[in-house]
């Protein structure tokens, strides 16, 4: 099973529709409360990651949401149309610091993420991937 995609606004009021989005396909997607606010609080941080570090808040900037649904996991794409960045290698530390805190979410919310830059359209897409327990 798989949905439309979403376009946002590079902008942090447009953070909260991503989410209610996630929200709406977990539960289409028949799933449980707990798994329910992994997929929410993850691609709220994506979003937010996408538009404010992704996009720069640029006004022609969007932020693309997809998703798709196998037995057994759901897969969210979060997209920016940004100039990308690399991850920071793993340090075996917990990196809180204001241009952290999202990736370090992300990574206890998930089951594994992604990150993938484009070409064309040029921008980066970090994939969430969630076991679900239903």
């Amino acid at each position: 099973m798989a949905g439309d995609a979403v376009e946002l606004p590079s902008d942090v009021v447009h953070i909260d529709e991503a989410e209610a989005w996630a929200e709406t396909i977990a539960e289409s997607c028949g799933l449980g409360e707990d798994d329910r606010y992994r997929i929410c609080l993850a691609v709220r941080e994506a979003a937010a990651n996408a538009a404010l570090h992704g996009n720069r808040l640029h006004p022609a900037k969007r932020v693309r949401l997809d998703w798709e649904a196998q037995e057994g996991r759901v897969r969210v794409t979060v997209g920016d149309e940004g100039e990308g960045f690399t991850p920071p290698p793993p340090t075996g530390e917990i990196n809180l610091t204001p241009s952290g805190r999202g990736l370090v979410l992300i990574d206890h919310l998930t089951d594994s993420y992604t990150v993938a830059h484009r070409d064309a359209p040029p921008g980066t897409d970090v994939v969430l991937v969630f076991r679900t327990t239903t």
